[in-house]
């Protein structure tokens, strides 16, 4: 055990959350977990931190904003850490400047079966989304007005026929990305692919890598359709009112009750969401205010859901199933 004299020098909980970035019952609740550990403890039995230990933390805040789960990376030793940082840091200053719109401003197309898994990590990282079951619906949809800037394609199997569909797609439409994800393909029609400018993903890739590969393409992804996207339609919910309720009822023993909080919040604007849609079709007076307040709130909502999952993702909180 560390003498009080000792433990002078280092830093408390809150003051370490401060420089941090972080808030202290996020930073008691990874230590909880094993995720982070304060070296020094006082007589009292307090926690404090030591340079270390803060240069750690920070560590840590600063991957976890780059798109890392604490799970991820508490194993790391500080040289790892730090060159992960330097890896993250090199690829992400350009892709995530203040100059390039966020991937929340598109509107997306998944092409793919129902239930395909490859795709549902990107789901929530769009304003809005459009599913496909073929690329000829594809192909049928952006043939009249749209709002698509990018469209994933889960190609799973040789099937040589959907992907000389794409190639055509890809030729026909040069203003939509196109991202494909794969696991077997002939390398000339790989060639031909590229040739095209369709992006070309190998499965199985992990739900960060593939969200840090979208975010890289947005300086040359088309942005003019971004607000049409917005006005079009309300974008659909990422968490179910099971989820949500869920979520609120969970987890009474831990420390921080932001997850709580949060998900009250969300359930409060879907709420709000669908009484102002009721309002669109039961008034005629004032329609146009009723439109935007539930254009609004819908686009609250989103941004809401969106930090919800992402602060799940951080304390380790897993989201139950829909």
């Amino acid at each position: 055990m560390i003498h009080e004299n000792d433990a002078s020098t280092g830093y408390k909980i809150g003051t370490a959350a401060k420089m941090a970035g972080i808030s202290p019952n996020t930073i008691r609740t990874w230590m909880r977990r094993d995720y982070f550990t304060a070296s020094i403890e006082t007589e009292s039995g307090e926690r404090i931190l030591s340079s270390e230990n803060l240069k750690r933390l920070i560590s840590l805040k600063s991957l976890i904003d780059l798109g890392d789960s604490i799970g991820q990376i508490a194993k790391l030793d500080n040289e790892a850490l730090q060159k992960r940082l330097a890896e993250l840091k090199s690829t992400s200053d350009h892709a995530f400047s203040n100059e390039i719109p966020s991937l929340a401003d598109l509107e997306a197309g998944f092409v793919g079966p129902p239930a395909s898994v490859r795709l549902s990590s990107a789901n929530h990282l769009f304003w809005n989304s459009k599913k496909f079951d073929s690329v000829d619906s594809l192909t049928e949809h952006v043939s009249g007005n749209h709002n698509l800037s990018i469209v994933l394609i889960d190609s799973q199997g040789p099937n040589p026929n959907e992907k000389n569909a794409v190639l055509e797609f890809a030729r026909s439409h040069p203003e939509i990305a196109v991202v494909l994800i794969f696991d077997f393909m002939a390398r000339s029609i790989m060639q031909e692919l590229a040739k095209a400018q369709v992006h070309l993903l190998r499965w199985p890739i992990n739900s960060i890598m593939l969200e840090r590969y979208l975010y890289s393409l947005t300086p040359s992804l088309p942005q003019s359709s971004a607000n049409a996207a917005m006005l079009a339609e309300p974008p659909p919910r990422l968490l179910s009112e099971r989820q949500l309720t869920n979520l609120t009822n969970s987890a009474p023993e831990l420390d921080c009750e932001c997850p709580r909080h949060v998900s009250s919040i969300v359930a409060s604007l879907c709420a709000f969401e669908d009484y102002s849609q009721q309002c669109l079709s039961e008034t005629s007076e004032d329609r146009m205010l009723h439109e935007f307040l539930y254009a609004e709130t819908a686009r609250a909502r989103r941004i809401m859901e969106r930090a919800l999952i992402r602060l799940c993702k951080e304390d380790g909180i897993e989201i139950p199933d829909a």
